[in-house]
Formats: structure tokens, C-alpha cells, sequence
């Protein structure tokens, strides 16, 4: 069944992503239902694009910022992207991650709140939700992660996206894609893939097009393997030792034979190669981005909520749904709140994962 583009009616093959002709994508964003940022309107649900809070500043004029962004050190594009990111990725959590971690990896910023959070978890000996995966601490800094996060935050956001995306910035190896794999996981175009790539090769981060064999490692193990099989070349090992094998043993031309034609389109190896110990310093500060990122998801679903509660006119108050095993959050479970006293609503702290529901008189 063909796709028609809906850009240009340009009709796609089944299954393919972006449109052959203009490059537009064959795919819509979807929200969940429970979004508080979705209205109904017949059949269709449209985002509401009116912002999340309204912040005034000293001259009078307003700014759409997140009310309890807990960040320091953002530049002011940073703090809009901040707002960009969680009204465009809120009803996708892995998106929202990436996005924040392209944001953020190997900046100046700072998280005061963090150090306080677990100077009263260590105290209380509890930590929740999330953070059990940055309880231990780097005991040093490594240079060569140093070195890894400053050429990351010197990248143009886009190249940033591309990393992050495919997993390729805390990765002991490189990581190969097809480039229309690659742009899909950050909804970037092709010519914007291409131009990411472009700018990762100047910092030797990156290498378009692979060879023929380089390939290989695009393809499953069981079509590897059908091919030793047509070679009658041994199929036991990991795959990249059926990788080398046939990359030894089948000459160039045979392969671009042989292999389908989704790996024989433009592709790229990115990454950069980081030993082990790098790799820990590098993925403890991603982890920390993630814990910083559930906090904010959660501070944008309370206020989205409390503010579509308060256009509703009906609902006057909340009660909380604690979790049981918290210390801090446990006291808080079943309390009704007044929705406009928005301070003792959840999140209480980074990892909180209490929530409210509307109070009917």
C-alpha cells in the first residue's frame, strides 16, 4: 500500500518514513490522552500552545518559563529550549530525556537543589526513585570524560540531538546507522542528518558513507548468517565475528550483491570511542540529566493539570497520592489541598513520584 506524502502527494513506498520527493515526514505526532496539554475538538485532539505559566518580569513583560525550573547557569535560549522541549515531547518520556540530555550534556549549568536532595537522603538513609542509578558518585574526574563532555557541548545542538539519539555519546565503541534510522530518532530530515554528520566528521566523531563492509553490522544476525550459509562459511560466534568473517572471505563487489537494500543506503558511523572508565564518568552526568528531566515531566504535569483544573471552574481541590515507602512523601498521602496553594502540591522532591486527583464537591 502506498503512502501519500502529505506535503507534496508524492506517493511513498510502504513503510518508509520520510517522503522520497521532499523529504517531509509520512508520520504525525501523537499526544496521550491524558496529557493535560490536549483539548477535543471533534475527532481530532490539538495541542494547546497557550504557555504552561506565566512568569512577569521586572520591566513588565512576560516570558513562558516553568515557575519551579530548578536550574542555575542557563543562558536564556537554553531556558526557552527548556520550555520548548517539555511542551513538544511531555507525553513521551524517552524523547523528553534525549532532548534535555542533547540540552544540557557537558554545560555550565548547576542543580542546587540536587546536592541538598541527597544530603537528606544520605541522612535519612532512603533514596527513591531514579536515584539509585547516580548513588555512586565518579571518585575522580576522568580527563579523557572531561574532554569527551567540553567537544560535546561545543557541538551544534542538532549534532547533539544525533548523538543522544542513538545512544552513541556513552558508548565503549562507535555506533553505525543508516542515516535515515539515525534523523528518525530525533524527527531531524535527511539533509539535516546529513549536515549533522557533516560537522561531527570535522571533529572526527563521525564517517559518511561507510564502506561496503562497514556495512555489515547494519544487517541481523540471521541475515548474516544466510549469507555464511550461501558461502558455506562457518555461522557459529558473536555477530561481529560472523561480521569479520565474511568481510574476510567475500570480496567488495560479491557483498554489494548480496547485501539488502537497506543497508546499502547512505549510511554513517558516529560515536565517540571512550574507554570504560570514561564511560562511567560520562554516564553517571547522563543520569543525572535523567533524574533532573523526570523532576521537571512531573512539575509540568502538576501545573498543566492545576491549570486546567482552575479553567474548569468545578474543581476546587486535590488530593494527594503519596507514595507509601517515601518518608518525605508518605506523610503527604491523602491530604486535600486547595489547588491555588500550588506549593504543597508534588513534586516534593527530585524522583517524587506522588500525584493528585480532582476533589468533587
Amino acid at each position: 500500500m502506498k503512502i501519500k506524502c502529505p506535503a507534496c502527494d508524492f506517493e511513498n513506498e510502504e513503510g518508509s518514513k520520510f517522503c522520497k520527493n521532499c523529504n517531509e515526514p509520512l508520520f504525525t505526532q501523537r499526544y496521550s490522552e491524558d496529557n493535560p496539554y490536549i483539548k477535543k475538538k471533534g475527532k481530532e485532539n490539538d495541542r494547546v500552545t497557550e504557555p504552561r505559566i506565566e512568569i512577569t518580569a521586572s520591566k513588565g513583560t512576560s516570558q513562558s518559563l516553568p515557575a519551579t525550573l530548578p536550574i542555575s547557569g542557563l543562558t536564556k535560549e537554553q531556558k526557552e529550549r527548556i520550555v520548548f522541549i517539555l511542551d513538544n515531547h511531555l507525553s513521551d518520556s524517552r524523547s523528553l530525556e534525549r532532548e534535555v540530555i542533547a540540552l544540557l550534556l557537558g554545560g555550565k549549568w548547576e542543580w542546587p537543589d540536587f546536592e541538598k536532595w541527597h544530603r537528606k537522603f544520605t541522612e535519612l538513609d532512603y533514596f527513591p526513585y531514579m536515584w539509585h542509578s547516580i548513588l555512586s558518585r565518579p571518585l575522580e574526574e576522568i580527563p579523557e570524560a572531561v574532554q569527551t563532555l567540553d567537544t560535546f557541548a561545543n557541538l551544534s545542538l542538532d549534532a547533539r540531538r544525533l548523538l543522544v539519539g542513538n545512544n552513541a555519546v556513552n558508548k565503549a565503541n562507535q555506533v553505525t546507522r543508516a542515516v535515515e534510522d539515525m534523523g528518525c530518532e530525533v524527527v531531524m530530515m535527511k539533509n539535516e542528518t546529513l549536515k549533522a554528520i557533516e560537522e561531527l566528521k570535522e571533529f572526527n566523531l563521525a564517517k559518511y558513507p561507510l564502506e561496503i563492509s562497514e556495512n555489515l553490522p547494519i544487517l541481523k544476525v540471521d541475515d548474516l548468517k544466510e549469507i555464511c550459509k550461501e558461502y558455506s562459511l562457518p555461522k557459529t560466534g558473536k555477530k561481529m565475528d560472523i561480521v569479520e568473517r565474511i568481510s574476510q572471505n567475500i570480496p567488495e563487489n560479491e557483498l554489494r550483491r548480496l547485501l539488502p537494500s537497506e543497508a546499502q543506503r547512505d549510511a554513517a558511523r558516529v560515536g565517540f570511542s571512550l574507554s570504560l572508565r570514561a564511560k562511567n564518568y560520562v554516564d553517571w552526568n547522563i543520569e543525572k540529566i535523567k533524574l533532573l528531566t523526570h523532576n521537571l515531566e512531573l512539575s509540568s504535569y502538576k501545573l498543566g493539570s492545576i491549570e486546567g483544573y482552575i479553567r474548569s471552574g468545578i474543581v476546587k481541590k486535590v488530593k494527594i497520592l503519596g507514595t507509601d515507602d517515601c518518608p518525605i512523601c508518605a506523610p503527604q498521602d491523602n491530604k486535600i489541598i486547595n489547588i491555588n496553594d500550588i506549593n504543597r502540591l508534588p513534586p516534593f522532591h527530585p524522583g517524587c513520584r506522588c500525584c493528585v486527583t480532582a476533589v468533587l464537591d
